[in-house]
């Protein structure tokens, strides 16, 4: 009689001894040991090479890109501001030159004033002061202003010394007595120096 288990070993075929008893699908640490060496020394290492090199240049290609978008960005925004500058100089000396030329129509009307004397209060005079009043509101809408003259010091910058006065006229030293034109200034530039005569020093 066979001892128990003869049966089975008799029937175990040679050669599996040992062998991995777990399915073919299912890892193994000497497998993935295997593969890891494999990855790391064959052609797995130079694909990883291929790849790390490829985003490296990725990433040199997305900096030279948003250094080129920052670039484009402030370049049109100076683009913008140097149009807008543009546009506002050619609106000025537009505006300049206009008024400029209708400044002799102000002066017109000031000598029809001064040479009404006493009929500048009739209505024809009122009429001339109401016309003339509104064209100086329509030019003030674009920047035009008086320079107010008589009674103040002399300003290089603003007026033109046509005259002295004797001292004593009723002004000190240096201050204006009399205008003989107006002058005007466009918003903070002058447009037109005032003709003055200036108080004489004692």
């Amino acid at each position: 009689m066979e001892p128990p288990g003869a049966e089975e070993a008799a029937g175990a075929e040679p050669g599996f001894e040992g062998a991995d008893p777990r399915p073919d699908g299912e890892a193994s640490p000497a497998r993935d040991r295997a593969k890891a060496d494999e990855a790391e020394t064959g052609p797995g290492r130079q694909v990883v090479a291929e790849l790390q090199a490829r985003l490296v240049q990725l990433e040199a290609r997305e900096r030279e890109l948003s250094d080129q978008y920052v670039r484009l960005l402030a370049e049109f925004d100076n683009y913008r501001r140097r149009t807008r500058q543009e546009m506002e100089a050619l609106r000025l000396t537009a505006a300049e030159r206009l008024i400029a030329d209708v400044l002799p129509v102000m002066d017109g009307l000031d000598s029809a004033l001064a040479a009404a004397g006493e009929e500048a209060a009739s209505p024809l005079g009122q009429g001339i002061k109401l016309i003339r009043q509104q064209l100086l509101d329509v030019l003030a809408r674009h920047g035009l202003a008086p320079i107010e003259a008589v009674g103040r010091p002399f300003d290089p910058n603003a007026m033109e010394a046509v005259a002295e006065g004797e001292p004593g006229e009723g002004a000190p030293p240096g201050y204006v007595v009399e205008e003989y034109r107006r002058g005007y200034r466009l918003h903070d530039k002058v447009l037109r120096p005032s003709l003055v005569k200036v108080a004489a020093a004692r």
